[in-house]
């Protein structure tokens, strides 16, 4: 017979894995094509009303936390002043002066769901002088603000104050009922250390994301950017993107932190659109978990509408073009003392003479909300052997490969992080991207791959290295080794 002491340690440890295991849920993040033309009440209801019925939808799908995109009850306007508001900080109150506010709580209430938006807010300054942030809000159950986040990375919107470089915003995290602990930013903060990186240090295993991202190619398109931050963060992502086909908006997805791509859309079609799926239990401190492989799942109808602009001075870059006939090809590029290396073994029997394809290396400046120090190694096709031809979407290529492995060694900024870059012609990233990352002595180890992939049409597999400070601050730095890995086979 078991002892008592036996017994109760036995307890113990039932109660433990039990009490630290969390469990699925069911996430909606909805892409929105804003009503406007109104004024600013009629405007603003009208979306509150397209937002309380995609609610209400959702709770029929049994959705337990919803995501609406950046501006998405707005639109961006040029001056906020009509559509700014006062937002209380998080608390247990639900009695709200303003009527948006108010609507939102009932809907969150009503439909037991946790219901993130994005709104301009209004602030007095110590002047009495209004200023305005672009924020998240974040309502419990209850129909109380359970998370408040103003964005730090202010891009193109010359009326918005930001919330400061060093700003740490505890009141922007979260803890739901059913155990998961989320943290929140906004749109071109996803390139930036603070907050897309530093928000994940508090303990934090997934992200509500909003957004009025433009894609453009090949290396900012939004599916692939919200894919390969939850690869490189070890988060789940919900990612909401405000809908607009003519000017590149929209691609919006739900990701888990293994690489895995629940669902996605993008769309040549304007609309609203709800995506809905079950998350599966993050757990970032074990990054050698083991998973199951699918497909992407994410509904792609025609694309030929939505206007992803093309965005790469490749004059700046170093290419060389890679031998399709030798089925095992190592090969690195430099530019100055900027090398990446390429381990690459291509699918038999599927090569085309016509396609072209090359490695390429940049280290340099892009701008991205403001300029910034990047390097980027990655495998582009062309439409021919001119390098302007490169990265474009309109590459139509049926070479495929087993495996890429790109390495190389770079700085070590104090707030740099790395996120791995895959695109194709259908405007979604390469499937079952996995990423392993570990630093001993201040060097980083990083393997990026991806398994049972036999995809044509690819426009750009590789990453970038952002510095985390901008051009002008980059002064000194600390040397270190970031080692990178693609495959798939």
């Amino acid at each position: 017979m078991m002892s008592f002491t036996k017994l109760f340690l036995l307890y113990l440890a039932i109660v433990c894995t039990v009490g630290f295991t969390k469990a699925d849920y069911v996430a909606g993040v909805v892409e929105i094509e804003t009503i406007t033309g109104q004024n600013p009440n009629e405007r603003v209801e009208g979306n509150l009303q397209q937002y309380v019925e995609t609610i209400e939808k959702a709770r029929d799908k049994e959705v337990q936390i919803i995501v609406f995109p950046e501006y998405g009850l707005t639109g961006k306007v040029e001056s906020p002043s009509q559509y700014a508001i006062e937002i209380p900080y998080p608390g247990s109150a639900t009695n709200f002066s303003n009527f948006w506010l108010t609507v939102l709580s009932n809907a969150a209430v009503a439909n037991q769901m946790y219901v993130v938006v994005n709104l301009y807010e209004q602030e007095r300054d110590k002047s009495n002088n209004s200023i305005y942030y672009n924020t998240n809000v974040v309502f419990g159950k209850a129909g109380n603000i359970v998370a408040k986040y103003r964005k730090i990375n202010v891009y193109n919107e010359p009326a918005i104050t930001s919330a400061g470089k060093n700003s740490i915003q505890p009141q922007s995290t979260f803890t739901t009922d059913f155990g998961v602990t989320f943290g929140t930013f906004i749109s071109y903060d996803i390139n930036f250390y603070n907050p897309a990186k530093s928000v994940t240090l508090n303990n934090v295993t997934d992200v509500v994301y909003t957004a009025a991202w433009k894609s453009r190619v090949p290396f900012y398109h939004s599916i692939s950017t919200q894919h390969g931050y939850a690869l490189a963060n070890k988060v789940n992502l919900l990612a909401a993107n405000l809908n607009n086909v003519k000017e590149g908006l929209g691609g919006s997805g739900i990701y888990g932190a293994d690489g895995t791509i629940f669902d996605s859309y993008i769309s040549g079609v304007p609309g609203t659109k709800l995506i809905v799926a079950t998350v599966k239990n993050a757990q970032p401190e074990t990054p050698f978990t083991t998973f199951a492989l699918k497909a992407i799942p994410g509904h792609v109808p025609t694309l030929a509408d939505f206007n992803a602009s093309k965005y790469f001075e490749s004059h700046k870059y170093e290419f060389r073009k890679i031998n399709l006939s030798r089925s095992a090809i190592k090969e690195e590029v430099c530019q100055k003392y900027f090398c990446c290396s390429f381990n690459i073994n291509v699918t038999e029997n599927s090569v085309n003479n016509s396609d072209i394809f090359k490695i390429m290396a940049y280290k340099g400046e892009v701008r991205v909300g403001e300029i910034k120090d990047v390097r980027i190694c990655a495998l582009v096709s062309c439409e021919n052997d001119d390098v302007k031809s490169c990265g474009g979407r309109n590459v139509k290529t049926t070479t495929k490969f087993n495996s890429i492995t790109v390495e190389t060694n770079i700085p070590d900024y104090p707030h740099q992080y790395v996120l791995p870059i895959s695109l194709t012609g259908e405007m979604v990233p390469v499937r079952n991207t996995k990423m392993e990352s570990s630093v001993k002595k201040s060097v980083r180890n990083s393997k990026y791959w991806a398994t049972d992939v036999q995809q044509e049409n690819l426009i750009a597999f590789g990453f970038i290295a952002n510095g985390g400070v901008v051009v002008a601050f980059n002064n000194i730095l600390l040397v270190g080794i970031l080692y990178i890995t693609y495959w798939f086979v």
